[in-house]
């Protein structure tokens, strides 16, 4: 998978639902894409099967920013927050970023910092599996004073509009309206793996492959869980609950039933000598 440092590394991106109320992990899933596009759906839907509701809120960085999922999202009643994912133009001028292109809707063109209005350059049809619509005005680019802090093309500029931009604003909107709100999404999901890479030392996996590694962060999450839970409620209640919910027989059952299944999940095979 890629890496920061753009080489390639044997890593794993992990993935969290956390709770507002309690910061306690809800559900948990391991990848190895190194994006996080198709997942905000995926484990928000876990969320709700787990507090059994028929709707919740979900907040995501901009890595998440991706309209078929936020369109998944849309559909299951999760209210997405995410932030807008902004993109720099080849000369690396702010004047000239994307965002700064004003799109017109009832002309249909883009009109750029310049006060030239950008066409769109498709004359057919948009097909089904069209993604994305540019729009451009070579003739414009050709006499505008900007155009060497506004593009590196011999052309002009181009501006790419994705065909699910009117919902893409919506989410934007509504976004921009709930800044506190959106505020707590770091304190929320980052509080976890704060606690167990900087505070408990796990900062790289023991194990290799999806299920290994995915049944090591599940015993690192459930022993945050096990720590959270303690905190809130404090021990004599943890144990007094625990003793309601099981027997002493029992709850050995259940440990030898963790300890094989763990066994069974990481392929640890038993020799005798």
């Amino acid at each position: 998978m890629a890496v920061n440092n753009n080489g390639v590394d044997v890593c794993y991106n992990v993935q969290t639902v956390v709770d507002d109320k309690h910061s306690l992990i809800v559900d948990i899933n391991v990848i190895n894409n190194p994006t996080d596009h198709g997942q905000l759906s995926e484990m928000s839907k876990q969320a709700i099967d787990a507090f059994e509701v028929n709707s919740i809120k979900s907040l995501a960085d901009k890595g998440y920013y991706n309209a078929d999922d936020l369109k998944a999202c849309d559909k299951e009643n999760i209210t997405t927050y995410v932030a807008k994912q902004v993109f720099s133009n080849s000369t690396g001028e702010r004047e000239f970023y994307c965002d700064r292109f004003k799109y017109d809707k009832e002309k249909d063109v883009y009109v750029c910092p310049a006060g030239y209005n950008l066409k769109c350059t498709i004359k057919t049809p948009i097909k089904e599996d069209t993604k994305h619509i540019e729009y451009a005005n070579y003739e414009a680019c050709s006499k505008c004073q900007y155009k060497d802090k506004c593009t590196t093309s011999k052309q002009g500029r181009t501006i790419r509009r994705c065909v699910d931009q009117d919902f893409l604003d919506s989410v934007d909107e509504r976004t921009a309206k709930n800044k506190e709100l959106y505020k707590r999404r770091q304190m929320i999901v980052e509080h976890p793996f704060g606690t167990i890479k900087r505070g408990w030392g796990l900062s790289y996996f023991l194990t290799r492959g999806l299920q290994s590694v995915k049944t090591e962060i599940s015993l690192a999450f459930l022993a945050y869980n096990m720590k959270r839970a303690i905190n809130i409620l404090g021990i004599k209640e943890m144990i007094k609950r625990l003793e309601g919910l099981l027997h002493l027989s029992n709850l050995y059952k259940a440990y030898i039933n963790i300890y094989w299944e763990i066994m069974r999940t990481i392929r640890v095979k038993y020799e005798p000598i």
